[in-house]
């Protein structure tokens, strides 16, 4: 294979990397919103000490024995800023390679 279609391929899987990681993120923040909105839309009504986020989306109620209701899991928030920042670096990278390729 040439250097021309290495690089190729590089940019190839870097590009698809990219298109993944947003997957992945556009899909849990779809998810956050379904929880907090349609899920847990009753959730004021009979919480005192509710609690809203906006990114990710969130409602979530603390209770007066500190239980804690309709919260985003510390797994879902840590996929959900983790495939934030790799798509970023890796959108980044192939930005890097596209102008090093073109001077």
């Amino acid at each position: 294979m040439t250097s021309a279609g290495i690089g190729d391929a590089q940019l190839n899987r870097l590009w698809g990397a990219v298109c993944a990681f947003a997957g992945v993120f556009v899909l849990l923040w779809a998810l956050s919103w379904a929880k907090a909105n349609v899920l847990h839309e009753d959730l004021p009504n009979h919480c005192s000490d509710l609690h809203t986020d906006r990114f990710p989306f969130e409602k979530s109620c603390t209770h007066q024995d500190g239980t804690v209701e309709g919260a985003n899991s510390l797994l879902f928030e840590g996929i959900f800023f983790g495939a934030m920042i790799a798509g970023v670096v890796c959108l980044a990278a192939v930005l890097l390679l596209e102008a090093g390729r073109r001077k």
